[in-house]
């Protein structure tokens, strides 16, 4: 009974040393929700971002659109302005060939004016020489005066060539002013022409030259909002680039310290399986004592059971004996005293083998008794060994989930300082098969269905996760398809290899070294891995499409 009740309190002690504090894991939980609650607030800021960097890119879309449009419209303006540039030089040379012509004109009315002039002096001269010298009694004497018809014909020639000339010289005097007034009339007209077409020229000119300055000032304001809209998308694309940091560094901190609070469940429910197995043990010990105490004690009662009849047996075999010595006494008596010694000695004889029966059954169930009991000390040997070696495969693997936490961490330290890496040679060589590794690091998550690590729900995984840090190459040469941001993928490159194949690479850096539309070689390098998008710590994810299908990289690139 007392070692029941020692075993009892042992077994309580125990179980009450087993059940596990309850403040740190609490506290841990709430750390872990911290940091949580502030990752989302960094995700939804760099959301807002790009939803900033969006508009500011349409704006500047717009902006550069309308400068296009201006830039057009000068172009336009400036081409009008040398067509007319272009047509004042020929009106020019139209008005100095009018000039020329007005000058050559002038002259021509000058000598007209000139032989008009001597005209008129030749005219006024024979005027006055008829005036005085010449009268119609003089020419009629003249021809009357002719001294045959001969000299009256020769005579009255002269007379009619005097009037055919001076009739002649009338009529050039006459063309001639005449002409003289329409050259004249012409060189006005001319001249009123061409100096009516300069001034509209000039005028369409100088409007358009305050088109073109009016534009200029416009292009000068799109230029000016530009640039702000340019900085304002650099100051966003900074801010993201710091926010995407932030959220890598607190991914970071999330996944060390989910870690750190699934190796204390862990490590705590391997105690409490410990503590239950250990309990359970002194359980089945105490049990087995129990029983084994009850079987002890029923063997006990068994045997006293057996002692007591056996004792009755024996009072009766021994009132049987002594009533067969008696009658054997009284028979003995009977007959002839010769045979009393005989008889006596067979009694002793058999006395002496029951004694004997008796001594042999005790040492059996002696030695059955020393047979449990070595049998006991050795199931408790046993099962002090078993408890040492679970103790033993416990604190093994204690140690090497501490090693691996150690390790997890010292990456982590590793991926949250510079992102600098080993150039694209050093990193991953392009092998002889045609796919290569597109970077250096652990296999920590293969192709097909999986419990996602942060919706907790079984998805179906489209790639294979690359735990590690460093640079990130081209598997295969190709165009680079897609070289962006994505909510769930973060920054990612896709790469179109051709033949159906393409391949992605997805939770970059920001700093990613290639654009869309760029060729790429085998081993070239094209990021640095990060934790951008739905990322639980520093990889990269790794898919290759056959097809527009996704199949297991595995197949495709060895080394993992």
């Amino acid at each position: 009974m007392k070692k029941k009740f020692t075993l009892g309190l042992l077994a309580s002690v125990m179980l009450a040393g087993s059940f596990p504090i309850v403040g740190s894991p609490v506290q841990a939980e709430n750390l872990l929700d911290e940091l949580k609650q502030e990752k989302e607030e960094v995700e939804n800021r760099s959301g807002e971002l790009d939803g900033n960097i969006e508009n500011t890119e349409q704006e500047m879309e717009e902006l550069a659109r309308e400068r296009e449009e201006l830039e057009a419209s000068i172009q336009a303006l400036q081409i009008s302005i040398s067509e007319l540039t272009e047509d004042l030089i020929d009106q020019n040379d139209r008005l100095d060939a009018a000039n020329k012509e007005i000058d050559r004109l002038n002259e021509q009315i000058d000598h007209l004016n000139v032989l008009i002039e001597q005209r008129n002096e030749k005219l006024m001269q024979q005027a006055r020489s008829t005036q005085t010298q010449w009268n119609p009694t003089r020419i009629i004497h003249i021809i009357l005066s002719a001294e045959n018809l001969s000299d009256l014909i020769g005579r009255m020639g002269i007379v009619s060539q005097l009037v055919s000339a001076n009739r002649s010289i009338i009529e050039d005097q006459i063309r001639d002013q005449q002409l003289v007034k329409e050259s004249e009339e012409q060189v006005q007209a001319e001249r009123v022409e061409v100096q009516n077409t300069l001034n509209e020229m000039e005028a369409t000119r100088e409007q358009l030259s305050s088109q073109q300055v009016a534009l200029d000032d416009e292009i000068m304001h799109v230029a000016e909002l530009y640039e702000m809209n340019e900085k304002e998308k650099e100051s966003f694309i900074s801010e993201q680039y710091v926010l995407a940091q932030q959220a890598m560094t607190l991914s970071s901190e999330i996944q060390s310290e989910e870690e750190r609070i699934e190796e204390e469940r862990r490590l705590e429910e391997q105690r409490r399986r410990e503590e239950e197995e250990r309990r359970r043990a002194e359980e089945e010990a105490e049990r087995q004592a129990i029983a084994e105490a009850a079987r002890l004690e029923a063997e006990r009662e068994e045997q006293a059971r057996a002692e007591e009849e056996a004792s009755q047996q024996a009072a009766a075999e021994r009132g049987e004996a002594e009533s067969r010595e008696q009658a054997a006494a009284e028979h003995r008596e009977a007959e002839s005293s010769e045979h009393a010694a005989p008889q006596q000695r067979e009694e002793e004889a058999r006395q002496q083998a029951a004694a004997q029966q008796r001594e042999e059954e005790a040492r059996q169930r002696a030695a059955a008794q020393q047979r449990e009991e070595e049998a006991r000390q050795r199931a408790a040997a046993q099962q002090r060994e078993d408890e040492a070696r679970r103790q033993a495969e416990a604190e093994a693997r204690a140690a090497a989930q501490r090693r691996e936490q150690e390790a997890a961490a010292a990456t982590s330290s590793q991926s949250g300082g510079s992102s600098s890496s080993p150039s694209p040679s050093s990193s991953s060589t392009p092998s002889s098969v045609s796919w290569s590794r597109p970077a250096s690091g652990r296999l920590t998550s293969p192709f097909g269905f999986r419990i996602h690590p942060i919706f907790r729900t079984r998805r179906f995984h489209s790639g294979i996760d690359i735990a590690g840090s460093g640079a990130i190459t081209a598997t295969r040469s190709g165009t680079v398809r897609t070289a962006g941001f994505n909510r769930a993928l973060g920054y990612y490159i896709d790469i179109d290899h051709g033949g159906g194949y393409a391949s992605r690479y997805a939770h970059l850096q920001p700093n990613m070294l290639v654009s869309r539309g760029q060729s790429v070689s085998q081993g070239q390098r094209i990021g640095t891995m990060g934790t951008t998008g739905d990322s639980t710590g520093v990889h990269l994810h790794f898919e290759i499409h056959k097809n527009g299908q996704p199949v297991n990289p595995l197949n495709y690139v060895s080394g993992y």
